[in-house]
């Protein structure tokens, strides 16, 4: 069964642009565009999409408000925030609100259909940039140590495909989400455990739990 999308963006180019990058993928189906918060929100209702793809700054009403109007249409409608790049306040609010993804429009497609797939299992998904600063976060609050420092080692990409590993995506599915080989992926699993000195997958789950990029 297609994950079913909703765009809802107020710039055109976007949306159509988002829309034919979709269109490639054998898994997701664009049910429904939308370019302000009423006709957002009622649509989230009337068709009850999967995953809505939500610029968060749409005329009628913004910010983390419609976020929570989104959620409040339709419990079962998981919501990816796809914006330009925000402060960690705006990050947070929106997950406490009930957004499970947030991308930046700066990013990759790769981060886009990653999020999306994300959000259609219930999972979290952040920009690489969001993670860093939120994870920088914890660790300013909580004191560096041996282990968490090593998050710090590693590229943006090696970021992405450390999640994805961390959420048990096999190294085929990493590659069709980050539109990149197997080999390129084993590659960059092998940066990983070199640069955070993890011994194997067990012990990077255990890491990324204790950081708080996946939940327990």
């Amino acid at each position: 069964m297609k994950i079913k999308v909703q765009l809802s963006d107020n710039q055109l180019v976007v949306r159509q642009g988002i829309s034919c990058l979709l269109s490639n993928e054998k898994d997701i189906e664009v049910a429904a565009e939308t370019d302000d918060s009423t006709e957002t929100v009622e649509t989230v209702k009337k068709i009850k999409p999967d995953v809505v793809l939500l610029e968060p700054a749409l005329p009628g009403m913004a910010g983390v408000d419609l976020v929570r109007m989104v959620k409040e249409a339709n419990s079962d409608t998981e919501i990816v925030v796809l914006t330009t790049p925000q402060n960690r306040t705006h990050v947070r609010d929106a997950l406490q609100v009930g957004a499970l993804g947030y991308v930046l429009k700066t990013g990759a497609i790769g981060e886009v259909l990653a999020a999306i797939r994300a959000a259609a299992r219930k999972g979290y998904y952040l920009s690489p940039e969001i993670s860093a600063n939120i994870i920088d976060t914890f660790i300013k609050g909580r004191g560096v140590d041996s282990e968490t420092s090593g998050y710090g080692k590693i590229s943006k990409r090696e970021r992405q495909v450390f999640r994805m590993i961390a959420e048990g995506a096999t190294t085929d599915e990493i590659a069709e989400a980050l539109d990149i080989s197997p080999k390129t992926v084993a590659k960059h699993r092998m940066n990983i455990m070199e640069k955070m000195a993890l011994k194997n997958v067990a012990t990077l789950v255990r890491y990324a739990i204790r950081i708080g990029v996946v939940d327990p």
